[in-house]
């Protein structure tokens, strides 16, 4: 079970994170969701 007051504690998530695979999960994020942008526009 997931305690999600973990969440919005940055210091307590890296210390849980030992092998860093939330930083390398979340890192993709924003570089996809910005190159998907000028794609939907041309959707419309």
């Amino acid at each position: 079970m997931l305690d999600e007051s973990l969440l919005d504690d940055p210091e307590a998530l890296a210390r849980g994170d030992r092998r860093g695979l939330l930083r390398g999960a979340a890192e993709p994020g924003p570089p996809v969701r910005l190159a998907g942008r000028p794609a939907a526009g041309d959707l419309g």
